[in-house]
């Protein structure tokens, strides 16, 4: 699928980038939108509100709990796609890529979050970025696992339940950034009315974007737009697990740990910017996804709709001989 979509011919192959092309756009003026506004801005090294020690040992649990979750959900996707063949593909295929990357960060992030360095050996801002680098990673694979429901209620040709999630997901992800607001302010790296300020930067460049593809280009949208999202996410949590891992090694390397203490602060701010871009586009890509094929039609499955019908049609069905 993926490498029909990479070698399709203009201009129809490069409309259905509009979405990788928009996520860029955004995420680049975002940025320096943020940075820029923020600029004079410093870190804080007030006391945490909470244990971060402890508070990052009981995530791994936490995480363990969702890792296991997320594999349920593959295992769920791949035993309907074989015991029934009339599902829509493209929504399966959205659904098992959503749930491998939650996977694999629910993994990788227990991992990274155990090795929070500790601030007598590292210095006060050090563990800090760490934490809240792994905490972005949590938040941004906490709403891919629960944006991967709505496709996955359309696999089973559920299409008019799933209309209950178009209140109940954005709504989590409006609650869920006061977490992520105050744990960055909790760890003195940014304000909440900072956390929020990219969350409006991000959000109105991603509707601003998606409102002139509806208008201009109608025809871009892609079945296949929340998958590239879902990777997207891939790669923007795997810049911070990579940032946050080598955290630990500051007390071991001067440089790194003049360089956490210096940038540290833009760092978090930068990728707090990309959460905000990314979970709003991955909420555009799930609600504004082109009809699948149950869906287009009763939002009923086909093998529903058969033992829903009257007896003769399914006597007929059984026999064979219709």
């Amino acid at each position: 699928m993926i490498r029909r979509f990479l070698t399709a011919q203009s201009p129809q192959g490069l409309l259905k980038m509009w979405v990788l092309v928009g996520f860029l756009l955004a995420a680049t003026i975002g940025l320096v939108a943020v940075l820029v506004v923020n600029r004079r801005g410093s870190a804080r090294s007030d006391s945490y509100p909470w244990k971060l020690y402890d508070t990052a040992h009981m995530h791994v649990g936490i995480m363990g709990g969702l890792a296991g979750f997320a594999f349920t959900g593959i295992v769920l996707v791949v035993t309907l796609a074989r015991d029934r063949p009339g599902v829509a593909g493209d929504s399966l295929d959205t659904v098992v890529v959503m749930f491998l990357v939650a996977y694999l960060w629910w993994v990788g992030n227990a991992f990274l979050i155990s090795y929070i360095p500790h601030d007598e050996t590292s210095g006060e801002l050090v563990p800090r970025v760490h934490f809240s680098l792994a905490s972005t990673i949590e938040y941004r694979t906490v709403f891919l696992s629960w944006f991967a429901l709505l496709p996955l209620l359309e696999a089973n040709g559920l299409g008019r339940l799933s209309h209950i999630l178009y209140f109940l997901l954005p709504a989590s992800l409006l609650f869920g950034s006061a977490v992520i607001a105050m744990a960055a302010d909790g760890l003195g790296l940014l304000r909440v009315w900072e956390t929020y300020f990219s969350a409006a930067v991000g959000t109105a460049l991603a509707l601003g974007y998606a409102a002139i593809v509806a208008f201009a280009v109608p025809g871009a949208r892609s079945p296949y737009s929340t998958l590239y999202l879902a990777l997207v996410l891939f790669c923007i949590n795997g810049v911070g697990f990579g940032l946050a891992a080598l955290t630990p090694l500051s007390p071991r390397y001067g440089g790194v740990k003049r360089f956490y203490q210096q940038y540290g602060r833009w760092i978090v701010l930068a990728d707090m910017q990309l959460t905000m871009v990314s979970l709003t586009f991955l909420w555009l890509g799930v609600f504004l996804r082109p009809a699948t094929r149950w869906h287009a039609t009763s939002g009923e499955s086909p093998r529903l709709m058969l033992w829903t019908a009257p007896p003769p049609a399914r006597e007929c069905h059984g026999s064979g001989s219709c």
